[in-house]
């Protein structure tokens, strides 16, 4: 934390020497009853401190972006993470234009995890044109190379998304999205790298540890044979948004993914709550999610927001198991219900924000059946003109 703090204050004042045209500074505090999101129901606080500076240089843009995060009840997890970049913006005419991006990424764990720590190289290309004073097509994409210390989850990953928007004299907004994907892992057979542990489901006994005992991410076996294994995913989602007077708005989701080739290589996945897994992303699922949202803009100009999501998801490649370990011969499913709330306040030069979650996880699995309650409450801070991008 020290180390930090002094990172922190050499940015504040070299910063004005450095004359960004963007700096920011963020402060989190989360909360939560399941960590590690399953039946073994563990508790943890998280806090965050990140910062954001850029600066312009004619169409090209340099910039950096740093978060260090700290478990209370499970400092063995606590990482920080390092962007870099640069992007550049060429508009082609007064309804168009094309954005470039070249980042890097470094993820750092402490020893127990230190197999999660990796290298990314990120390259992110979109184009934007207004067809219409009322409509705009979008076109992204994006690739991504990921080094990790344990080569079992080194990938290279590429994603391409069209979407279209529509606006209307009634306060009407359509917004829909066509997106393909495909991750590569590169060499997830080494069996060597996590062998399997014999005495499952033992660690019901241990810290977040899943299934299995030991440090680490010992949970993740992969499967015997191969080189390499790709997944390719194809979704489509829309957004319907209407405003209901000057201060309330309402918007509903829709989203439906499939899986067109390939399965996760792994034998167990798990996502754990504000922390990064490598076994577990947008490629690990097919399935549906359908949500809602009220915004409400509230007296001071607090903006209120209540939400409710549901999803039904299933795991190409992962079988659900009982409690003794053993293959039930069956795809895992997950059938997730989410109520948010969200509040925000903006000041000129800072911002407040308070959230609360709780979400509902039914699984064929057992020791994926869980409830959890989620708090986070921060606040940001722009110091110069520009903000947060």
């Amino acid at each position: 934390m020290k180390k930090l703090a002094f990172l922190v204050l050499l940015i504040m004042i070299l910063n004005p020497s450095l004359m960004a045209d963007s700096f920011s500074l963020s402060l989190y505090q989360n909360m939560t009853d399941n960590l590690f999101q399953n039946s073994l129901v563990e508790s943890d606080q998280l806090s965050s401190l990140s910062f954001y500076v850029d600066k312009n240089l004619s169409r090209f843009s340099v910039f950096s972006e740093g978060t260090y995060s700290y478990l209370y009840n499970n400092p063995n997890l606590t990482y920080y993470l390092q962007d870099v970049g640069l992007d550049y913006l060429h508009p082609l005419n007064e309804k168009s234009a094309v954005y470039f991006s070249l980042g890097g990424r470094g993820a750092f764990y402490r020893s127990d995890f230190s197999d999660y720590n990796y290298l990314a190289v990120n390259f992110f290309t979109a184009f934007k044109s207004y067809t219409s004073p009322t409509s705009i097509i979008n076109v992204n994409y994006s690739l991504e190379y990921k080094n990790y210390k344990s080569s079992l989850f080194d990938s290279l990953s590429q994603a391409l998304l069209v979407s279209f928007d529509k606006y209307f004299q009634t306060r009407t907004t359509f917004k829909g999205e066509i997106s393909w994907g495909y991750k590569f892992f590169l060499h997830p057979f080494l069996s060597q790298q996590t062998p399997p542990m014999t005495d499952y489901p033992a660690s019901y006994k241990g810290r977040g540890k899943g299934r299995f005992t030991g440090g680490g991410y010992s949970p993740f076996i992969t499967k015997p044979d191969g080189d390499g294994q790709g997944i390719q995913v194809f979704s489509l989602s829309g957004l319907i948004a209407q405003g209901l007077g000057n201060k309330i708005g309402l918007n509903l989701t829709g989203m439906r993914q499939w899986t067109l080739s390939g399965e996760n290589p792994f034998t167990y996945i798990q996502e754990f709550y504000s922390v990064e897994n490598p076994s577990y992303d947008r490629f690990s699922w097919f399935g549906t999610q359908w949500g809602s949202q009220l915004t409400i803009l509230m007296p001071w100009n607090i903006q209120f927001k209540l939400g409710y999501t549901r999803t039904q998801k299933e795991f190409p490649g992962i079988e659900s198991l009982n409690l003794e370990g053993e293959s039930s011969g069956i795809t895992r499913e997950d059938r997730r219900k989410q109520v948010d709330l969200r509040a925000e306040k903006n000041f000129p030069r800072f911002s407040l924000y308070l959230s609360y979650y709780y979400i509902m996880n039914h699984s064929n699995d057992p020791f994926f059946e869980w409830t959890g309650h989620f708090f986070s409450v921060g606040i940001e801070w722009n110091f110069l003109s520009g903000g947060r991008k």
